[in-house]
């Protein structure tokens, strides 16, 4: 198999990207090989589906931040509104997503690509799964942050200090929609295409079981 997916994740896959955020993903390209969504496993379309979901939230969020930075720095309902829905979404329905991947989908794909060498050339294998678990570690911890310095902020009286901030959560904030947006384009265009090739039907059925029993 070529080694040009495991470049992708673990020569390139941490690396900023050059494009503007407000730059569609679609833009960039892949070498693996498409599959029609319909074609697609029945736990691939479901997370397909969940992405667009979370993609949805993630330009709320975009939006009311930008609007916070408009506004000078000052909330209002519709700002705060739209915060409040990324914040609820990463909590019930984000995690759930992401515990999917990493319990159910994640072991079984790891071990195909130990197997079929698509893991880095020396030391401990790393996979393009490792890539995809810090993309979910790294967005939760900045996730936390971000709400809680959104949370702080506002109860501080000198008004540089509430700025201050405000503008480390801005700058945070545009930083997780970035990588999301990166993350669901990497999976959708070529984790999920790879798991479609290299899982079994049978694996598949099992896949299926673990993740209604989460």
């Amino acid at each position: 198999m070529s080694q040009e997916p495991i470049k992708r994740f673990v020569e390139h896959g941490v690396e900023q990207s050059p494009c503007s955020p407000m730059e569609p993903p679609e833009a960039r390209s892949s070498s693996v090989e498409q599959v029609p969504e319909e074609s697609l496993v029945a736990p691939l379309r479901a997370f397909l589906a969940e992405h667009r979901e979370y993609e949805k939230v993630l330009n709320v969020f975009e939006q009311s931040l930008l609007a916070l930075k408009q506004n000078e720095w000052r909330f209002n309902p519709e700002i705060s509104a739209g915060l409040k829905r990324f914040f609820q979404f990463q909590d019930e329905s984000v995690l759930a997503h992401h515990r999917k991947e990493e319990k159910c989908l994640f072991p079984f794909l790891r071990e195909k690509f130990l197997a079929t060498g698509e893991h880095s050339p020396s030391g401990k294998p790393v996979t393009p799964v490792e890539v995809m678990e810090d993309d979910h570690l790294k967005v939760g911890q900045s996730t936390c942050l971000v709400f809680n310095l959104l949370g702080l902020a506002p109860r501080l009286e000198d008004a540089k200090s509430r700025q201050v901030l405000l503008e480390h959560a801005f700058h945070l904030g545009q930083e997780i929609v970035e990588t999301m947006r990166l993350h669901i384009f990497k999976e959708n265009t070529v984790i999920f295409p790879l798991a479609q090739q290299l899982i079994s039907a049978d694996e598949w059925r099992v896949i299926a079981r673990m993740i209604e029993e989460i």
